[in-house]
């Protein structure tokens, strides 16, 4: 990849992972947590009763890149209240 290509490529992947507005973070990160407690707790029992520790490991791992897969891009889904941002002041100098 050229150099201004391989610019264009990371702006653009740090547009698409960090445009999210303020309450969506908020959601998503409510959402995550459950997930990851809820999928912690069953696989914790899951595990205790097949004495099987690696169950609990491997499903709490597999529920946090779910998590990251789904959450963490920034969907259109979570770009509904986007802020309304003052306009810049474009005074002239002397």
């Amino acid at each position: 990849m050229a150099e201004g290509q391989s610019d264009t490529f990371w702006k653009s992947l740090y547009i698409y992972f960090n445009e999210m507005d303020f309450e969506s973070q908020l959601f998503v990160k409510k959402i995550y947590k459950i997930i990851i407690l809820t999928v912690a707790i069953i696989s914790f029992i899951i595990a205790f009763f097949l004495e099987r520790f690696s169950v609990c490991v491997y499903s709490t791992i597999g529920s946090s890149v779910l998590c990251i897969l789904v959450l963490a891009p920034a969907w259109p889904m979570w770009k509904k209240n986007q802020p309304n941002w003052q306009q810049a002041n474009q005074q002239k100098q002397k």
